[in-house]
C-alpha cells in the first residue's frame, strides 16, 4: 500500500470517527418528550384532607436542602369565566410530584396553607404570583415566596418564553401543549393517565429549570452544599432569589423601552460568595440630580446643635434675620431664637449626624429617588402629632431598588387589605366606575358617526347600532345625526358612592385597635425584612416615633385622644 492510499484510510477513519461522535452528541441533545425524559417522576394524588399531611411532610423534607419547590395551578374556563382552582401541583427536585385535587377536598388544608405561605421555600414557575392571586381569591389563601422564572432567564441571557420554551431551551424536553389536554376537564370525577402525567411535568419542569438557571448564573456547576444540604442558610440569603421573590415578571414585549430600562449590574463581594445584581430603570422625572442631604448644621442659640439640614432650610433662617452664618465650610447657622423643644436620647442624636447621599440598600451613588418607607396613601391619615419629623422615613433608593422596593410592598397592601377589611383599588373597589350600558352607547354612537363617513357598516350592523342608541334614548323614533353625536359624548364613568379609600379604612382600623404607632412598625419591619438594607443611616429605629412620643407623654404634652389613637402609654 502506497503512502498516498494509506493517507486517505488514515483520513477516512478519522472522519468516520467524528461522525461518529457526531451521531452521539447530536442524540444526546435531542429533545425529548416529556413522558420519555420524566419517567422517573413519583406522582402522589391527593383527594382528600387527611392524606394532605403526610404528603406535606415528605414534600417539606425532600426541599429541605435547596428552599424551592416547582409549583403549578389548573382549572377549568366556562364560557370564558375561570372556575376556582380544581387542581395544585408541586414538585422537588428529585421528581416527588404532589397533585392537589382541591376541587374534591373543597379546601386548602392547614398543612398546605402553612408550606404555600412559608416565605422560606420558593415556589417556582412561569407567572406563579398570577396563581397565587387566584389562590386568594378562590380560597382565602396568602401565597408567600413565589419566583418567575422569567426573571432568571433573563438575567443569564436567555429568552423570557414560557415553561414550554423554556423547557424545550434549556432541558431539552418537549411538553405536551396541545389545546385539548390543557383545556381539559381539570375538575373531572377521575384525571386521565395523561392528564396527571401533564400536570406532574409542567410543576417538575419548573424546578429542573430553575436550578438550571441558578447554576448557570455562577457558572461554577451545582453548588456542594446547595445538594448535600450544608449551608442552608446561604441558600436561603442568595441574594439573586431574594430580589425576585414575589415579583411579577414584565416581559420585553409589552415593555417598549426594556433596552434602556432594565440594565444588570454586578458587585462581586471580596468574599467571591455574595452577588448582587440590579435591574436598572429610568425615572425621568423622579430621580434627584442634586444631593438630598446637605448636612448643613443648625444651632441653639447657646450653640448645641439641634440637627442636620439642607441649605436652603437653613439660609431661610439667616434671610428672615432669625439666625446668624457661623461658618460656611460647613455651612453652620445659629438661631436667633430658643426653639420650642430640643431632642433627647437617641431620637435626638439621629437628627444630629450626618446622612450619606447613597442607596441605603445596596450603596449605589449614581442616582437616588426618596422611598417614603411608610407610604403617604397611609401617612396622610396620621394624626398631626406624627407627621412632624417625618424625614425619618424618607430614605435614598438608586432606581433599581426603588422600582423593587414598591412592587414588593403589595404584599403588605394586600395583608393590611384582608385584616383591615379594606379592599385595594385594583380588586375591583375603585373611586371611579364605568358603566358598561353607556360605553355600549357610546361605541356605537362613535362607530356610526366614524363608519358613515367611510361607507362600509353593512346594513345589518347599522341597524344593530342605531338599535341600541334607540334603547337608551326612547324618546326619539329615528337615529339623527345630532343624536350621534350627543350619544358619542355620553358620559361613562361615574363617582362610586361606595367607594372608601383603602389607606383610609386601614388608618380608621389601627386607630380603634392597636394604635397608630403600630402600622408604622409594620411598614418599617416590612422594609427591612424586604430589602434588607446595607447602609440605613445611624440610629434609624423601628420604635423612633414611639420613643419620641413618649417623651412628650412623660412631659404632660400628650392629650388622652392623642394616647388613644396613637397606642401608646407610659
Amino acid at each position: 500500500m502506497n503512502m498516498s492510499k494509506l493517507k486517505i484510510s488514515v483520513t477516512s477513519a478519522v472522519a468516520l470517527g467524528c461522525a461518529g461522535i457526531t451521531y452521539v452528541v447530536l442524540q444526546r441533545i435531542k429533545p425529548k418528550n416529556a413522558e420519555d425524559a420524566l419517567n422517573y417522576l413519583s406522582i402522589e394524588i391527593i383527594a382528600s384532607e387527611e392524606a394532605c399531611s403526610q404528603a406535606i411532610i415528605k414534600l417539606r423534607r425532600k426541599c429541605s436542602g435547596h428552599h424551592a419547590i416547582g409549583f403549578d395551578c389548573e382549572w377549568v374556563t366556562e364560557q370564558g369565566k375561570r372556575q376556582p382552582i380544581a387542581l395544585l401541583q408541586l414538585s422537588t427536585y428529585d421528581g416527588y410530584c404532589v397533585l392537589f385535587r382541591l376541587n374534591l377536598i373543597k379546601s386548602i388544608p392547614k398543612t398546605l396553607q402553612d408550606l404555600l405561605e412559608d416565605e422560606s421555600i420558593y415556589k417556582v414557575g412561569v407567572a406563579p404570583k398570577d396563581d397565587a392571586r387566584y389562590l386568594t381569591q378562590d380560597y382565602g389563601v396568602y401565597m408567600k415566596g413565589t419566583l418567575d422564572i422569567r426573571h432568571l432567564a433573563r438575567l443569564c441571557g436567555y429568552e423570557d418564553g414560557g415553561l414550554a420554551t423554556q423547557s424545550k431551551s434549556l432541558l431539552g424536553i418537549v411538553l405536551d401543549k396541545t389545546w385539548r389536554i390543557r383545556c381539559s376537564d381539570w375538575a373531572a370525577e377521575e384525571l386521565s393517565d395523561r392528564q396527571v402525567k401533564y400536570a406532574a411535568a409542567d410543576a417538575h419542569v419548573a424546578i429542573k429549570i430553575f436550578v438550571k438557571l441558578i447554576n448557570d448564573y455562577h457558572k461554577g456547576g451545582i453548588f456542594p452544599w446547595f445538594w448535600s444540604g450544608h449551608g442552608n442558610g446561604c441558600w436561603k440569603d442568595l441574594i439573586v432569589c431574594k430580589r425576585y421573590v414575589d415579583v411579577p415578571y414584565k416581559s420585553k414585549r409589552n415593555d417598549k423601552n426594556s433596552d434602556k430600562s432594565h440594565r444588570i449590574k454586578e458587585k462581586e463581594a471580596k468574599n467571591g460568595k455574595e452577588i448582587k445584581e440590579l435591574d436598572q430603570k429610568r425615572y425621568p422625572h423622579a430621580t434627584r440630580s442634586k444631593p438630598l442631604y446637605h448636612n448643613c448644621f443648625l444651632e441653639a442659640p447657646d450653640g448645641e446643635l439641634l440637627c442636620t439640614c439642607d441649605n436652603q432650610k437653613a439660609m431661610w433662617y439667616v434671610e428672615k434675620e432669625l439666625a446668624d452664618v457661623v461658618s460656611k465650610e460647613p455651612l453652620k447657622v445659629r438661631l436667633r431664637f430658643e426653639p420650642a423643644g430640643r431632642y433627647v436620647g437617641d431620637v435626638g442624636r439621629y437628627y444630629q449626624l450626618t446622612k450619606e447621599n447613597k442607596c441605603v440598600v445596596c450603596g449605589g451613588q449614581d442616582s437616588y429617588i426618596r422611598k417614603n418607607v411608610v407610604p403617604r396613601e397611609y401617612r396622610k391619615y396620621f394624626p398631626e402629632i406624627m407627621k412632624e419629623h417625618s424625614s425619618h422615613d424618607v430614605v435614598l433608593l438608586c432606581a433599581s431598588c426603588h422600582q423593587l422596593s414598591n412592587m414588593l410592598d403589595r404584599t403588605l397592601r394586600e395583608r393590611l387589605a384582608e385584616l383591615c377589611d379594606a379592599p385595594l383599588s385594583s380588586h375591583g373597589h375603585s373611586r371611579l366606575t364605568e358603566d358598561a350600558v353607556c360605553k355600549k352607547i357610546r361605541s356605537a354612537a362613535r362607530a356610526l358617526l366614524y363608519q358613515s363617513r367611510k361607507h362600509v357598516l353593512p346594513e345589518a350592523r347599522r341597524k344593530e347600532l342605531e338599535a341600541v342608541i334607540l334603547q337608551h334614548y326612547l324618546q326619539h323614533e329615528t337615529v339623527t345625526e345630532e343624536l350621534l353625536k350627543e350619544a358619542a359624548e355620553i358620559q361613562v364613568v361615574f363617582e362610586n358612592e361606595d367607594y372608601e379609600s383603602h389607606g383610609h379604612k386601614v388608618m380608621e382600623y389601627f386607630m380603634k385597635n392597636e394604635g397608630v404607632l403600630r402600622l408604622e412598625e409594620l411598614w418599617r419591619e416590612h422594609f427591612l425584612k424586604s430589602m434588607q438594607p446595607q447602609y440605613m443611616p445611624e440610629l434609624w429605629s423601628l420604635k423612633h416615633n414611639e420613643e419620641r412620643l413618649t417623651v412628650r407623654l412623660k412631659e404632660g404634652r400628650l392629650s388622652d385622644e392623642d394616647q388613644r389613637l396613637l397606642g401608646l402609654s407610659v
